[in-house]
């Protein structure tokens, strides 16, 4: 198991994720879910998944502008979190309850382990020949191919069962290609290349 730490950084609370070096960032400014809840949701993924992610920052005020995909909004008219990939890190910017919000949180790690950790071979094989023409677990999902990897990781991650019953070709990639660890399926910073 890995170790967490907690310090004050200019009246936030931040944690450092073991030797990750990963920070959570503005999270004492709400009470809705406690800092202590986020690193064991964090901790449910495995640690090659996180490697090189800097910040997961909770960032009301900056909210960006609508959402690129307006049909999909279910009553919000801006996203509520993002992945930056230029900045590896995760903003969060608003969230209805603890439910929500640790969906919202795998879900951008998701994406983080998309662009980032994941090999192109295992990318082409999600974007060709698994997303195309097949059920997605969420309405969100059916947006895109990288949508649907980032809702079927959080899924993955949350409630692996349902994943498995409705969409077992989905949660069997997961498993096999997304949280094995297998070498051939990881890009090659992962590696260690």
């Amino acid at each position: 198991m890995r170790q967490f730490s907690k310090t004050r950084t200019s009246a936030d609370e931040s944690a450092a994720i073991g030797r990750l070096n990963l920070r959570l960032a503005g999270f004492s400014r709400q009470d809705v879910v406690a800092v202590d809840d986020i690193v064991r949701a964090v901790d449910l993924v495995p640690a090659f998944h996180l490697e090189g992610l800097r910040e997961i920052v909770y960032l009301p005020e900056a909210a960006p502008g609508p959402s690129p995909y307006p049909e999909y909004d279910f009553g919000c008219s801006r996203p509520r979190g993002e992945f930056l990939q230029e900045e590896r890190r995760i903003y969060v910017y608003d969230f209805d309850g603890p439910e929500m919000f640790f969906h919202m949180l795998l879900h951008e790690i998701g994406h983080y382990v998309f662009f980032l950790v994941i090999g192109s071979r295992v990318k082409k094989h999600w974007v060709v020949h698994l997303y195309p023409g097949s059920s997605c677990i969420t309405p969100y999902a059916e947006t895109s191919a990288i949508e649907d990897f980032a809702e079927s990781y959080a899924y993955y991650v949350l409630d692996p069962d349902a994943l498995a019953r409705e969409y077992a070709v989905k949660h069997a990639f997961m498993r096999d290609y997304v949280f094995s660890g297998d070498p051939d399926t990881l890009k090659e910073r992962v590696r260690g290349a």
